[in-house]
């Protein structure tokens, strides 16, 4: 029923009723348009698992900022690290990203390389002396971050004994059981183009109608499969930050967070038919573009215990973010003979616009910090809350779907607890820095679907600072494992392609004080 959907497992296999039975939570309340549903609430995970971002320090140092300051990236980590500046600041980081893709499909590997040049991070901070008797320091900053890079390619292909595609599209034609005349006149009516991927398929040759059923037009085997898909854009932020510093003890800070979100996505899909009666070849592809612009506020502590410990705690609200998207699916087949097609070799579906408003995950943290003796470094720890299962869509103009989602979500998602660890080691001017960030995986029900995902990201760096500037190069590493299914249904066996992500980002960042 789901074409080209996404579905996150860490193995390759042939799918079985039982991922069908555990999906049946969320799959009942999705209509034939399946790949607009099911895509939107598993891109918000896609959306909001962050790894490393923020400076090229930061990034060394696995993120672990909520119990440290005077950092650019504390604008948006911990706003409360601003108080620990005693200068004005300028800095700008670029992600150099090295994707190294390995996908199997059907007992064939496809490897594919990306590497793309990405803005990190790029701010100001104006520190200035307090007012009164407390408060010794304020610092205002504000700074864009890149939280995710979307940058992505893969393509798969493999011979297929089980099904087709066109099997998959004859399910969900069948549930429906509209005829072929009455989509053949909807298509025509709506400047030829069809209302769902369903009956693209109808119009456009993929299927057949005989003896009151639809059926798959080409019926021969092997299926010759081979796909691609190709994602692009990234979710940054814009911080507006202030901290302050009240008696070299106690440091506060508030921020407010503007993200934008830009994702596009192209899914391109082939089969060939070698002993094909009906058909020589077809092809599904579709194109999915999401913009979004949303706002949330990060309230942070940090509290020196000692001359040697800091304590630190952060609390983000989740973002609300109006997203627009637009959805579009395209289909054709190779024919010998057009006696053997319903209406036409190809066509559309008019281009499917929703808006909707997403709530992310709301976040907090615990650190804790260590000044090492001699003042040679610090070395950090913390603890981050992530609240998955309460992200949630809504929809003003259709609750029904609205709650649907959001069940969906529920069932599917669990909060976790993230950790992060950094060490930086200094000698005169220079800097040695290393760091992990553990990641677990937030999917509920893995134990059914035989798998866990938790990562983790390595990462080391240097840098260089004096009175005047300072640089930083870091380099981050993480695998990444997912599955892909092309499509899928409940009445024949179908794949799924492992996809094995390799992420090397190395980042550069380099700054003044003023």
């Amino acid at each position: 029923m789901f074409v080209g959907g996404f579905f996150y497992t860490q193995h390759s296999i042939l799918m079985k009723k039982l991922v069908l039975t555990s999906l049946a939570c969320f799959t009942a309340m999705l209509s034939v348009t399946a790949q607009e549903s099911f895509d939107r609430f598993l891109d918000l995970r896609h959306f909001y698992l962050h790894g490393n971002y923020g400076t090229a320090r930061t990034q060394a140092m696995g993120g672990a900022f909520t119990a440290l300051g005077g950092d650019i990236s504390n604008t948006y980590i911990n706003p409360a690290g601003l108080g620990f500046y005693n200068r004005s600041e300028f800095s700008g980081s670029f992600n150099f990203l090295g994707n190294n893709t390995t996908t199997t499909y059907i007992n064939s590997q496809q490897s594919t390389k990306r590497s793309p040049l990405d803005l990190g991070q790029l701010g100001v901070v104006f520190s200035k002396p307090g007012t009164g008797t407390r408060v010794k320091r304020g610092s205002f900053g504000v700074s864009y971050n890149t939280l995710t890079n979307f940058s992505n390619y893969y393509q798969y292909a493999g011979s297929n004994t089980h099904s087709s595609i066109s099997d998959s599209f004859t399910e969900s034609a069948n549930a429906n059981g509209v005829l072929p005349g009455t989509i053949i006149d909807r298509y025509e009516g709506n400047n030829n183009a069809a209302q769902n991927g369903t009956e693209l398929a109808v119009v456009s040759g993929l299927l057949w109608y005989e003896n009151g059923n639809y059926l798959a037009n080409e019926q021969s085997g092997p299926v010759n499969q081979d796909g691609q898909v190709n994602e692009t854009g990234n979710l940054g932020q814009l911080n507006l930050s202030y901290g302050a510093n009240f008696d070299d003890k106690t440091y506060v800070g508030g921020s407010i967070g503007i993200q934008f979100l830009n994702f596009y996505r192209e899914t391109v899909y082939n089969e060939s038919f070698p002993n094909g009666v009906h058909l020589r070849s077809l092809f599904y592809d579709n194109e999915l573009s999401l913009r979004g612009t949303g706002i949330n506020l990060t309230l942070g502590v940090i509290q020196r215990l000692n001359d040697h410990l800091n304590l630190g705690a952060t609390i983000t609200t989740p973002t609300i973010m109006r997203i627009n998207d637009s959805f579009q699916q395209f289909a054709g087949v190779d024919a010998p003979n057009s006696n053997d097609l319903l209406y036409s070799d190809q066509g559309r579906t008019a281009i499917d616009q929703y808006s909707y408003r997403s709530t992310s995950p709301l976040k907090a943290s615990v650190g804790l910090s260590a000044f090492l003796p001699k003042k040679i470094g610090v070395a950090s720890i913390e603890a981050e809350y992530v609240g998955y299962s309460r992200m949630s869509i809504k929809d003003k103009t259709d609750n029904a779907w609205s709650n649907g989602q959001t069940n969906a979500i529920h069932n599917e998602f669990k909060d976790v607890v993230n950790i992060k660890a950094g060490i930086e080691l200094r000698k005169g001017i220079g800097r040695l820095r290393g760091g992990l960030n553990f990641i677990t995986d937030p999917i509920k029900n893995a134990g059914v679907y035989n798998v866990k995902k938790n990562s983790v990201i390595g990462s080391l760096g240097i840098g260089i600072r004096n009175s005047n500037y300072f640089a930083d190069l870091s380099y981050s590493r993480q695998v990444v494992t997912s599955d892909y299914i092309p499509y899928w249904g409940d009445s024949f066996d179908f794949y799924s392609a492992t996809i094995r992500q390799t992420k090397g980002i190395v980042g550069i960042t380099i700054g003044s004080f003023f």
